[in-house]
């Protein structure tokens, strides 16, 4: 087990309890809300939600339609809090940069605000594109920051506070993550702090 993933686990154990009223349960709301828009599902449709919290993103896209819904999560107390408020979900504890499941098995995965925790992003699209199937939806939602304070989050405000970040994504870099795994962009929002990519396993 990496630093950042020993991080994330002591930061998000803490405030699984309270997650909806802390800053990150807060700040991720708004990009929460805009993914529940690009998620287009059907009946039948198995979706991964990675990253999943306390499940409030995947339980949101299970009243959608009747899908076969699973969340995994680094932290333990947050996946029991999943198994609490959400019955019908299928709930693991596990990291995103080996994906516990088999390949071709869902037609939309979501990561939301955990790929700059990962030590290895290549490796989570590489796995994500493993599991998805053929014509499988990807789609990622990351902070955006211009470049001065995206440095000085890297270089500064991440080493001091070891709570499991790694580093910050640019636009630029987040698009060729999925370009240069065999993803093809479908669509793109970025406003503000928030940008969301959608991709499609080509």
């Amino acid at each position: 087990m990496n630093k950042n993933e020993k991080g994330s686990i002591k930061k998000y154990n803490k405030l699984a309890g309270d997650y909806d009223l802390s800053f990150d349960g807060r700040f991720t709301v708004k990009f929460k809300r805009k993914i529940l828009d690009f998620c287009n599902v059907s009946d039948g449709d198995a979706v991964l939600d990675v990253g999943c919290g306390n499940g409030s993103l995947i339980n949101a896209i299970s009243k959608k339609a009747k899908i076969k819904a699973y969340g995994i999560d680094i932290s333990p107390n947050m996946i029991a809090e999943c198994r609490k408020r959400c019955k019908n979900i299928d709930f693991q504890v596990s990291g995103g940069e080996v994906l516990p499941f088999d390949d071709n098995n869902f037609n939309v995965l979501i990561i939301c605000c955990v790929l700059h925790h990962l030590n290895n992003p290549q490796k989570f699209f590489m796995e994500a594109h493993r599991v998805l199937k053929q014509g499988g939806i990807l789609i990622v939602g990351e902070p955006y920051f211009p470049l001065v304070i995206r440095k000085f989050i890297d270089w500064i405000i991440i080493p001091i506070h070891n709570a499991g970040d790694n580093k910050m994504f640019s636009h630029k870099s987040l698009k060729r993550l999925f370009a240069d795994n065999g993803f093809e962009i479908a669509e793109i929002y970025k406003k503000g702090t928030v940008q969301i990519i959608k991709g499609r396993k080509l």
